[in-house]
């Protein structure tokens, strides 16, 4: 347990974690939770008072440009979304599907509880399209 004083108001708070690069993730003496900046933080010890010590900022990489855009993000899902799809988007979308087979599985959609799918195989009821190959492909997913 790492106690530092809080040189804004004296407080006595015990060090949880840092929390983006200049502030610290710190327990009062309530028992509360509270962003504290990390100059206003010098450590304390119990019976001694005061040491001096400072917390620096804390960065796995170091220095990192907070505006540069990440190089790794999350891929876009160019899948079609069941639930949400238009009779004209699942017809040119999923091969082998035209748009009177479309049509009937938007009707088929309103038709259930919550107007929407709940699993894959739900699709399979609907007839005139290879759902074995649509899954298998993974064009689509239910959201």
């Amino acid at each position: 347990m790492a106690l530092y004083q809080n040189t804004r108001n004296g407080q006595i708070v015990e060090f949880i974690s840092h929390h983006d690069k200049d502030f610290a993730l710190v327990r009062t003496s309530g028992g509360k939770a509270a962003y504290v900046p990390l100059t206003d933080l010098i450590s304390y010890e119990a019976g001694v008072g005061r040491t001096g010590e400072t917390l620096s900022p804390q960065s796995a990489i170091g220095a990192v440009d907070e505006d540069a855009i990440p190089s790794e993000a999350l891929p876009v899902d160019t899948r079609l979304n069941i639930n949400t799809a238009t009779p004209e988007s699942i017809a040119k979308t999923l091969k082998g599907v035209g748009y009177s087979t479309a049509k009937k599985i938007c009707e088929y959609r309103m038709s259930l509880p919550g107007e929407r799918f709940r699993e894959l195989e739900q699709l399979r009821r609907i007839p005139r399209a290879n759902w074995d190959q649509i899954i298998k492909e993974d064009l689509i997913y239910i959201g």
